[in-house]
C-alpha cells in the first residue's frame, strides 16, 4: 500500500503561475495536486465537506478527527515549506508518517531514517570488504612458514623511510 516515493520530484509550473507562488495559506492546496497526497486523508474529507462553507473552522475540524491527515509543520516562505503526514488517534495523539518538503515548488519525500542509515551502512560495509579484498592480495601463505605480507620494493622502501622518521623525530 505504501509506494516508495522518495525518487520522486513533482512540480506545477502552471498552478504556481495560476497562484502567483506558494504561501503558507495556499501550499496545502498546491501540495494535494501532488502524487503525495491521500485523497483518503482527513485534509481532503474536510475540503469536500466544506468547499463551500466558511473553511474558517478547518484546522479545528481537523483536530476533532481521527486518521490519515497532513499539516505544515515548518515553513520559510516562499521557498521551502516541509509537509508531515500524521495518523491522528485522538485530539492529542498523533503519529508522524511521512515527511515531504517543497523546495522552491519542488515536492519531495523525504527518506525515512531507515533508509538513511541502512543505505550509510551499506555503503560502509562496500569499503570495508575493498579493504579486505585490498589486504588478501597482499597476503601470502606458505605452509612451513604460515601467513606473511607480501609487500613490493617501493612499498619496503616507503615502510622504512617512514620508520626512519619516526627514529629520528
Amino acid at each position: 500500500m505504501n509506494k516508495e516515493l522518495t525518487g520522486i520530484e513533482w512540480r506545477s509550473d502552471q498552478w504556481l503561475a495560476q497562484f502567483n507562488g506558494l504561501r503558507p495559506d495556499n501550499v496545502l492546496e498546491y501540495f494535494s495536486q501532488s502524487p503525495f497526497w491521500d485523497s483518503s486523508s482527513n485534509n481532503a474529507v474536510l475540503k469536500m465537506q466544506t468547499q463551500f462553507n466558511d473553511l474558517q473552522q478547518a484546522s479545528y475540524d481537523l483536530k476533532s478527527m481521527v486518521g490519515v491527515e497532513f499539516s505544515v509543520t515548518h515553513q520559510e516562505p516562499p521557498s521551502l515549506f516541509v509537509i508531515t503526514k500524521f495518523r491522528r488517534a485522538s485530539p492529542t495523539k498523533v503519529t508522524p508518517i511521512a515527511v515531504y518538503y517543497i523546495l522552491d515548488g519542488n515536492a519531495y519525500e523525504a527518506p525515512s531514517v531507515h533508509s538513511i542509515v541502512s543505505t550509510r551502512a551499506l555503503s560502509s560495509i562496500k569499503q570495508v570488504e575493498k579493504a579486505f579484498a585490498l589486504a588478501r592480495a597482499h597476503a601470502e601463505f606458505h605452509p612451513a612458514t604460515g601467513y606473511s605480507w607480501a609487500e613490493s620494493n617501493e612499498q619496503k622502501n616507503a615502510r622504512k623511510a617512514a620508520l626512519k622518521d619516526i627514529q629520528l623525530s
